[in-house]
């Protein structure tokens, strides 16, 4: 702030203050009027993380679901993958005992063909044996190599389940943090827009609050001077005892000495020399004693 600023504001309650003092001598006052008061809105707006709350509060039933979602697929994927697998198991197990069955009954059926011929203990019988047990042994490594193939296919898919929850679960996670980030944007918007519309409207109230004070204050400066013109019919000032007013000179002085003493002597000598209200509101002998203090050159 200016001096040139302060010194007009500190001369101005100045003036408040006189008049004040100088309304004791008359028996007219100032009215005071009710003060209408409009009422401003508030909004306690939420922080960031309230409404990063708020966005997670509702979004947790789709999070939820769509979690749930992809663990109940892979749950039932994998239920299945080990549903072939113990099929597969129990046709390898069933494939070998028939297989076995075949080369029994057809291990007693060559027994017996060779000692219906007379030729058990001959090398022929010997070398049919040998053949019989080659196929059998041939065809068993079969179904225990395909079986096997495929029975590790299924445990590797197995296997992959696992992962593939996870992949997807990670992708569902992109895409819910994506869903996340808007609605966050979304009610961050909506908060600023209820803010705009808080100040928007709270500046409109005082705006009408001003206005409305300025009516109370010229309503009531109209009505004192009124009163002011009314008792000045009625009675002289002249009226108020010598005493009396005398008094209200020194309490004038005492305030006017009080403001130009908190000035810088050379502001104190312009401010007695250039403004009237300082001549007007003493008597001669308190105007010659205030200005003889801050109205004359020191040489």
């Amino acid at each position: 702030m200016s001096d040139k600023t302060k010194t007009n504001d500190g001369r101005d309650k100045l003036a408040d203050e006189i008049d004040r003092l100088e309304q004791t001598s008359s028996g007219a006052m100032k009215p005071s009027l009710p003060k209408t008061t409009l009422e401003e809105k508030k909004y306690d707006a939420p922080s960031d993380d309230t409404l990063k709350k708020t966005a997670e509060s509702e979004l947790a039933d789709y999070k939820r679901n769509n979690e749930n979602s992809l663990k109940q697929k892979s749950a039932a994927e994998e239920e299945e993958l080990n549903s072939k697998r113990d099929t597969y198991e129990q046709a390898r197990e069933r494939a070998g005992e028939e297989l076995e069955k075949s080369y029994e009954a057809a291990t007693r059926a060559l027994d017996n063909d060779v000692v219906r011929r007379g030729l058990a203990r001959s090398s022929i019988a010997a070398v049919e044996r040998g053949a019989l047990e080659r196929e059998f042994l041939g065809k068993n490594a079969e179904i225990i190599r395909e079986y096997t193939n495929n029975i590790a296919k299924l445990e590797t898919d197995i296997a992959a389940v696992n992962k593939k929850l996870q992949e997807a679960l990670n992708d569902f996670n992109l895409t819910y943090a994506s869903k996340l980030t808007a609605r966050l944007n979304e009610l961050k918007t909506e908060r600023e827009k209820k803010m705009q519309e808080v100040i928007e409207y709270n500046n409109e109230i005082k705006r009408k609050q001003a206005d409305l004070d300025n009516d109370r204050l010229l309503t009531e400066s109209k009505l004192y001077s009124e009163a002011l013109a009314q008792e000045k019919q009625e009675k002289s000032l002249d009226g108020v005892p010598a005493d009396r007013k005398d008094e209200i000179y020194r309490a004038v002085y005492k305030k006017m000495d009080e403001f130009l003493g908190s000035l810088d002597p050379s502001d104190a000598l312009l401010e007695i020399r250039n403004h009237s209200m300082y001549r007007q509101h003493l008597s001669n002998y308190y105007y010659s004693k205030l200005y003889d203090k801050y109205g004359r050159e020191v040489i």
